[in-house]
């Protein structure tokens, strides 16, 4: 496989598929925190870009933007690197490059469809006896009632279509019911969508990131995000959407991914990386995937929360991916490198 990535390198076209959003006032977009999320790809595009020319490959960079995708006539490139994660164009970009017939990374069209759901995903868990916490539906037109609580308090409530941890903080989580009431009613106003109110899991928030190669899957060492202590300490130990994205305020500057995990014996490791293979495949996910999971340390269970296809990559070693990556004895390199080689494989 080495030679023949070396001998062929020279000949082979990469383009990297990256997503675009104009400056504030040039177009109209979802949310404040959907601009946040959807601005982060230009260091991971320089760095994919160095490494594949380093490796002596030709580079076609291609920029989308959402209400723009005639640029994707533009692809002359033996595989596409697929980096779009924008809910405004993930899905369509997806779709077509599952009809392009052009070998891409990350997973398909439905595959991503069905992650982005996180209803559907709930059931994919169910189905195939993955742990997963108790949860009730809240469709917009429902009258509110008791009969919504899916188990003894606390309880978070998330909007059901969503990526990246948005609607998700603090604030969204009731220890009674009238707080309850008003963190469904304050979701409602701002997202216009279905809710889902989960029974909330204390203990630990782990990342598990699966890997799929020609010849075997696997699940890297679990990541755990360990919070600095501070006045402003998360309370509930959640990665919520300020913690995730907010890069001054610290709530961010504190927390940080370990990888292996402390305080999770050997045997709930192995479970937890099975179950997260079993996961990978119920959903239908392809090349890489990551997954969120909380862990509770008194009972030692694990519960699956989502399925993140097309899982987003950073170079910096606080990051989930990454610490699970390099736990595992490889680099970013390795493993953006190895993801082409399964096309080629």
């Amino acid at each position: 496989m080495k030679k023949y990535l070396r001998r062929k390198s020279k000949d082979f076209t990469i383009a990297i598929l990256h997503h675009f959003v104009s400056p504030i006032g040039k177009q109209k977009y979802f949310s404040r925190e959907h601009k946040i999320t959807d601005n982060q790809t230009s260091d991971i595009v320089r760095y994919m870009q160095r490494l594949f020319r380093k490796r002596g490959y030709h580079v076609q960079v291609i920029k989308i933007e959402p209400n723009n995708l005639s640029d994707l006539k533009r692809i002359k490139a033996h595989f596409v690197f697929n980096l779009v994660d924008s809910k405004a164009m993930e899905l369509k970009i997806a779709r077509i490059l599952d009809r392009l017939h052009v070998p891409h990374s990350g997973s398909s069209f439905r595959a991503i469809q069905t992650s982005n759901n996180k209803l559907r995903t709930k059931k994919i868990f169910l189905s195939h006896s993955l742990p997963t916490p108790s949860y009730a539906v809240i469709r917009l037109k429902d009258r509110l009632n008791r009969s919504f609580l899916p188990g003894t308090f606390p309880i978070i409530v998330k909007p059901a279509f969503e990526h990246c941890s948005i609607g998700i903080t603090e604030k969204s989580i009731a220890t009674n019911y009238n707080q309850f009431k008003e963190i469904v009613k304050r979701l409602r106003l701002k997202f216009r969508q279905t809710l889902i109110a989960e029974k909330f899991i204390h203990g630990k928030e782990l990342h598990v990131t699966v890997l799929e190669t020609p010849n075997k899957t696997v699940a890297l060492p679990i990541a755990e995000i360990v919070f600095g202590k501070s006045r402003m300490e998360n309370k509930w130990k959640i990665y919520g959407f300020d913690e995730k994205w907010k890069k001054k305020v610290p709530l961010y500057k504190k927390n940080r991914f370990i990888s292996p995990p402390n305080g999770i014996d050997e045997k709930a490791k192995a479970c937890i990386k099975r179950d997260s293979i079993r996961a990978f495949y119920a959903l239908g996910f392809r090349d890489y995937a990551r997954f969120d999971l909380r862990y509770d340390t008194k009972t030692n269970m694990w519960y699956f929360l989502e399925g993140n296809a097309n899982a987003g990559f950073d170079p910096n070693p606080r990051d989930a991916m990454t610490a699970s990556i390099k736990a595992h004895g490889m680099t970013l390199n390795d493993f953006a490198l190895q993801i082409v080689k399964n096309s080629l494989s």
